[in-house]
């Protein structure tokens, strides 16, 4: 009988020990676990706050004032002339002589014309 305590004795005490470790693992584990979401959540935080300032950054960058003053001082464009702005029927084909101009009867025949002209000009 005496023999069967002390088994008992040491069985329990076993068991208590391991889920003494047990808990003290799995307590150091968890706490691992939650600074790596503190850092995580502050990181996203920072990524929000970062993000906020791009938006704002990107609102004061592309508004049309400014925009147009760069377009005109990087590109060097020029508001249209009106010697710039021509009609189609204007225009000259290889296949017209100056006095003899004929008009395209529809507007299929004009396409088809502006077409040969562009694909000519490419070559």
């Amino acid at each position: 009988m005496g023999n069967i305590k002390t088994a008992m004795f040491v069985l329990w005490f076993t068991i208590t020990l391991v889920v003494i470790m047990s808990s003290s693992v799995l307590k150091n584990r968890v706490q691992v676990l939650e600074r790596r979401l503190n850092t995580i959540n502050s990181n996203i935080q920072k990524d929000i706050a970062d993000i906020h300032v791009l938006k704002a950054e990107w609102s004061l960058q592309n508004t049309p004032d400014r925009l147009r003053k760069l377009a005109y001082e990087q590109l060097s464009l020029e508001n249209a002339r009106p010697e710039q702005i021509i009609n189609y029927s204007a225009l000259q084909f290889n296949n017209e002589t100056a006095g003899n101009v004929k008009p395209a009867g529809s507007k299929k025949q004009f396409t088809t014309l502006v077409k040969a002209e562009v694909k000519k000009n490419a070559q």
